[in-house]
């Protein structure tokens, strides 16, 4: 599978190798851009910051729908992302004092994103993939 496949089609499979691989280098960038920007523009961090998030956020739900196949289950599953992206897009950057007020809703959004980013973290972490053949490719070997 080249590159451009993995990051870019939502179609196959990976195994939780690739997973953990992406997920580890997707975080790193995640956190060294966001300390970056946080350096070089402190400004504009809590508007860069976002705009980077939805950059990437199209690999990582097609590195994570191939997962949900390798599992034998449909790309439906990425709805379990939606409480994580807005999750995301809630948290206050460039608050040193960490005193930002939060809502009632960017808990429960907080709740979601907890609920819903541990059952992602189980299945498509922890859980092997079919060993078979499946609607969705042949399995990982």
């Amino acid at each position: 599978m080249s590159i451009k496949q993995l990051l870019f089609s939502f179609e196959g499979r990976v195994g939780r190798k690739t997973y953990w691989i992406w997920n580890a280098l997707y975080y790193a960038v995640i956190v060294g851009f966001a300390a970056g920007a946080n350096v070089l523009f402190p400004a504009m961090a809590h508007i860069i910051l976002p705009v980077f998030l939805l950059i990437v956020l199209v690999p990582d739900l097609a590195i994570t729908a191939k997962r949900w196949h390798d599992r034998g289950k449909s790309s439906w599953w990425l709805l379990l992302n939606v409480p994580l992206v807005f999750g995301r897009m809630a948290v206050p950057a460039g608050d040193p004092t960490g005193l930002a007020q939060t809502s009632t809703i960017e808990m429960l959004i907080s709740v979601a994103a907890l609920i819903c980013g541990t059952w992602i973290l189980v299945e498509c972490g922890f859980m092997k993939g079919e060993v078979t053949s499946n609607q969705y490719g042949d399995e990982i070997k």
